[in-house]
């Protein structure tokens, strides 16, 4: 009889979580954070240690399975649309069969080559194989410059939540941090936060979003309607932009930091890396 150690069980689904959970963020452009991985990873290994050990209660194992991934997936990620933690869902389960199939395929190269040097007296063998095993996957190089990325901050600080605050409505997004982002309201010299049209649609009228007939505007929302050319290659591009009420920095830990920016709106709808707002970085920085 084969004796399974549920911590050594626990490690191996924890690191296995975490390295699909991570590819996972990667592949559908979910934001998220080496915390907020941490603690997915952990309560996936937590929910996989109680299907084992409750294995006989099927209807129990069927409810865990039905309610574990969407709350690894909330846990791992930060506040985004419904849609996009779909996607995130399907791309873990995908990375996760993967990388499981991996495991199964190396444990049986290690089973065969390195039995004999691991094998000792009584049941504890297979488990202290199933252990190097874990050890070896987490001191990997891959999973070393992994975890170093985003204890770094590199992968978190490409993202960040924005408050958009015109008239009476607010409106919170996430927004991917653009270096690149280097256009000004030619105005008053305001850097430019650009939004999706469909984003921008949720607190504005849509004949700002559109500009069919500005004249049907009231003369409030008029006043605060800007044109900024925007050289895209070798055109330029004028864009519909909008001065608002107040713009504001979502830090991790609820605080909010105002910053001065000109909206504009870009009908072109581009992929925006997956999110709804481009945000210079040069406005991150000065924020601290």
């Amino acid at each position: 009889m084969q004796t399974l150690y549920i911590d050594v069980y626990f490690l191996i689904n924890f690191t296995v979580d975490f390295i699909a959970l991570y590819f996972a963020a990667v592949f559908s452009k979910v934001p998220t954070t080496a915390p907020r991985l941490l603690i997915g990873s952990a309560v996936g290994g937590v929910i996989s240690c109680i299907i084992v050990l409750l294995s006989e209660m099927l209807i129990l194992n069927i409810f865990l399975s039905f309610v574990g991934l969407p709350l690894i997936i909330a846990l791992s990620t930060r506040r985004v649309s419904l849609r996009r933690r779909i996607r995130c869902a399907l791309a873990f389960l995908v990375f996760g069969a993967l990388i499981g199939a991996g495991v199964n395929f190396f444990y049986g190269i290690l089973d065969e080559l390195v039995y004999e040097l691991l094998k000792t007296s009584g049941e504890g063998s297979v488990n202290r194989k199933m252990l190097f095993f874990a050890i070896i996957v987490l001191i990997s190089m891959g999973v070393f410059k992994m975890l170093i990325t985003l204890f770094n901050n590199t992968e978190s600080e490409r993202s960040l939540e924005i408050e958009i605050i015109l008239f009476d409505k607010t409106v919170r997004a996430e927004a991917f941090v653009d270096s690149g982002n280097l256009a000004i309201d030619p105005m008053d010299m305001r850097p430019i936060l650009f939004v999706k049209a469909d984003f921008a649609g949720c607190f504005l009228p849509e004949g700002v979003v559109m500009m069919e007939d500005p004249d049907k505007l009231d003369a409030a929302m008029r006043r605060r309607i800007r044109l900024i050319p925007i050289s895209r290659g070798d055109k330029t591009q004028v864009l519909v932009g909008v001065r608002p009420d107040g713009v504001n920095l979502i830090r991790r830990d609820g605080v909010k930091q105002p910053v001065d920016l000109t909206v504009a709106i870009d009908k072109e709808d581009g992929t925006f890396g997956g999110f709804y707002a481009l945000i210079p970085s040069s406005v991150v920085g000065s924020c601290g």
